[in-house]
């Protein structure tokens, strides 16, 4: 399951039907305007009715709000756990999205102003029911197809780059959903190799992204069992998405941002312990939902 902003889709719909809120002066938040962008889960089969609502305020990201609309005993029977009913109802602050120090105070704002707005709630509604219906089962099947029969050792990271991308020239907090599929296939790969082999260290980790960031284009680069890996799984993102080879240099240049940031405040496994959190949770979570 991957959240894709609403927007992708829908463009001049998001663009007259986001919702802002404006707020005045002497409030617990700035003055200033608030953006309530919207993305939903992209997997066909799921019928979560949830929603990612990202806030952003002058230009800046400063929360994701998780939001189920429907009653705690939908989502017990959907996610077959009572204990993780009312946090998919929300609305939350997602564990896996944007916070800052303005984000319990527009989590309040959502509870106390959106909440009672119907107009937002019944727009929510109309616009995952939209989204859904956007979803291709042909192309997904047809997706399936191909990838029975794909081989990453038949292709060429720039062979399977295409001529144009996602556009973007560089990767924030407001458009940062756009390459989660590259972002999140290099991250969970670099998890399951930590699962076998726990001696793996956030400077090992930066060395080899930085190997793959400066060779990856290269018909001469080498690379160790862990660079391969992470190499094949781009190899197959890029295979059934669109994207070029900017948006690549700026997936990797990313994730090593993020394994320096956190080996810098987390030590030498900051990183890891990061992102094995983040896989964990997700792991649990789809664990929970197979179980009857």
């Amino acid at each position: 399951m991957m959240m894709e902003m609403f927007a992708n889709r829908f463009p001049d719909i998001a663009e007259k039907e986001t919702r802002c809120v404006i707020m005045p002066s002497g409030h617990d938040l700035p003055a200033g305007s608030y953006y309530f962008s919207e993305s939903f889960c992209n997997d066909k089969q799921c019928d979560c009715r949830r929603a990612f609502i990202n806030i952003i305020y002058e230009n800046d990201l400063i929360a994701t709000i998780g939001f189920g609309w429907e009653d705690t005993m939908f989502y017990e029977k959907w996610a077959h756990d009572k204990s993780m009913a009312q946090d998919l109802k929300g609305p939350i602050l997602e564990i896996c999205g944007i916070k800052t120090r303005y984000s319990d105070n527009v989590l309040k704002l959502f509870k106390e102003v959106m909440m009672k707005d119907t107009i937002f709630l019944d727009r929510l509604k109309k616009h995952y029911n939209m989204f859904k219906e956007e979803l291709n089962d042909t192309e997904e099947d047809t997706d399936m197809d191909e990838l029975e029969d794909f081989n990453p050792n038949e292709h060429t990271v720039i062979d399977l780059c295409k001529e144009r991308g996602t556009g973007l020239d560089v990767i924030n907090d407001n458009n940062r959903e756009a390459f989660y599929p590259i972002i999140m296939a290099i991250e969970e790969t670099i998890w399951t190799y930590y699962l076998k082999d726990k001696s793996l260290k956030d400077s090992e980790v930066i060395e080899f992204l930085k190997n793959i960031r400066d060779n990856i284009f290269s018909e001469t680069g080498r690379f160790n069992e862990l660079e391969d890996n992470i190499i094949n799984k781009i190899k197959l993102v890029l295979f059934l998405n669109s994207y070029d080879k900017r948006d690549l240099s700026l997936s990797i240049s990313s994730v090593l941002k993020s394994a320096k940031l956190h080996r810098s405040t987390g030590g030498n496994r900051g990183y890891l312990t990061f992102i094995s959190h983040f896989f964990n949770q997700m792991k649990e979570s789809d664990d929970t939902k197979l179980q009857t």
